[in-house]
């Protein structure tokens, strides 16, 4: 394919991955935590006063303040649409900047950039939490866009081996900073990433010649980002708060074995993918020092992959969210071997015909994929704003103990957590509990939607 005939297919398919996205954000309605601290929020008396709401946070319950102040300001406007769209726009730059990572693409690479698409759509078991929920989305999808950024910045400039103005170090101090301040695990893993490219830069040149003072500052902005988070008091206390079936080394096995049986259960169809394109390159690299080199992006991919799961080992309970970021490591990886079999191991035919029917292939079945399920998230909605609107109308017509329907079981999707975040049968549910505090009512009981002649 021709270089402009890419570029005018790869800006279309930008624009189009944004379309959508956003479409499924305002078709997602603002669910459990968004309730409870938009109630929160309205507390606060100006914008000023969410930063000291933030503090508080950050002193009582976790350290995670840049994903949370970012929920805050949100909540804040008061408008679902600016979120929607902010959203839909961090999606679609982070899949460029994963796009932007991969070294083994063309210019305007349509087929590398699909293939990342579809990863992120169809693969991403955690997509209704970290992308289409808007608490999710700020801790998840809004700080991996910052996570992905730093990595740009750095690994471009890393790959390059050039030395930067005083202004770029200073720029990778506080991006770094932020970066390091998202959250635990994925920020962990940025860490480790810098750590072990430094090392890497160590082996080939023998010495410390190769280090660059932005990556020093890179490297001090995310540790200093990195300890503020891990320094709030409220993450002890929820340590202390948190139960386990086993202690000390028990404990510790307990945790790898479930972290593994998670990453068997959602990403292994994704592992077992880079190990047949790892097994493609050996062989056509011809095995040795070859494909290292050829290998060298995947395998610091996966291993940050690797890395930003497994430090999961340091929590008592983890939800499977927190897996996001590592899960873009491994695309990322898997990314970067695609492009080097189509663009610089394989020109046969077949090969070419192949990896462009792939992404071709995926696409069609994403997009009827898409209208299905956006169906499903319509008819989700709408269930909830009937429902909304019934309790504010319950409230103000002075009632206080309230049933209200549940949610049909017919349309539940992967691209939402509604069915998570349902209202149930049992009034002291602490769904059910914030849904009675945000209208003012003293219960709400879930019943069976069929039969229901409310409204």
């Amino acid at each position: 394919m021709q270089e402009k005939l890419r570029r005018n297919c790869f800006y279309p398919v930008v624009l189009i991955n944004f379309i959508f996205v956003t479409v499924y954000e305002f078709l997602t309605p603002m669910m459990t935590d968004d309730i409870i601290y938009s109630d929160v929020v309205r507390d606060a008396g100006s914008f000023w006063g969410l930063f000291v709401q933030e503090y508080e946070h950050y002193m009582n319950h976790i350290g995670r303040s840049v994903a949370h102040i970012l929920l805050r300001i949100f909540l804040y406007i008061g408008n679902k649409g600016v979120f929607n769209v902010a959203a839909g726009a961090v999606f679609a730059a982070l899949s460029l900047l994963i796009y932007a990572n991969v070294r083994s693409r063309k210019k305007y690479d349509v087929r590398v950039y699909l293939l990342i698409l579809m990863m992120l759509w169809m693969f991403e078991p955690t997509i209704s939490n970290s992308v289409l929920w808007m608490t999710g989305a700020c801790n998840y999808l809004f700080t991996a866009g910052i996570i992905f950024a730093f990595i740009t910045l750095f690994k471009g400039a890393y790959d390059k081996g050039e030395e930067k103005s005083n202004l770029f170090a200073a720029g990778m101090f506080f991006l770094g900073i932020l970066s390091g301040w998202c959250n635990e695990n994925s920020s962990g893993g940025v860490i480790f990433m810098i750590l072990l490219l430094m090392c890497l830069k160590w082996l080939k040149t023998g010495d410390f010649s190769g280090t660059r003072l932005w990556m020093v500052t890179g490297l001090l902005g995310n540790i200093i980002g990195f300890v503020i988070m891990l320094a709030s008091p409220g993450n002890f206390s929820r340590a202390e708060g948190a139960e386990e079936a086993h202690t000390g080394l028990l404990a510790i096995m307990a945790r790898f074995l479930k972290i593994t049986l998670n990453i068997k259960e959602n990403y292994l169809l994704l592992l077992l993918v880079l190990v047949v394109i790892l097994i493609a390159i050996c062989y056509r690299s011809g095995g040795g020092r070859k494909f290292v080199v050829a290998s060298e992006n995947i395998f610091i991919f996966a291993a940050m992959f690797l890395a930003t799961d497994y430090a999961l080992i340091a929590v008592p309970d983890s939800q499977l969210r927190t897996y996001y970021c590592a899960s873009l490591f491994l695309m990322t990886a898997i990314a970067e071997g695609f492009g080097w079999i189509l663009n610089r191991g394989f020109s046969e035919d077949i090969v070419q015909i192949i990896g462009t029917s792939l992404a071709v292939v995926l696409s069609i079945i994403f997009v009827f994929t898409y209208i299905d399920e956006g169906a499903n998230l319509a008819r989700i909605k709408r269930e909830f704003d009937e429902r909304d609107e019934y309790l504010s109308e319950m409230a103000k017509s002075g009632e206080t103990d309230v049933e209200a329907p549940m949610l049909r079981p017919l349309w539940e999707s992967r691209y939402s957590m509604a069915y998570e975040s349902d209202i149930s049968e049992d009034p002291m549910n602490w769904i059910n509990l914030s849904y009675a505090v945000h209208n003012g009512l003293d219960c709400v009981v879930g019943v069976e939607r069929d039969g229901w002649t409310g409204y």
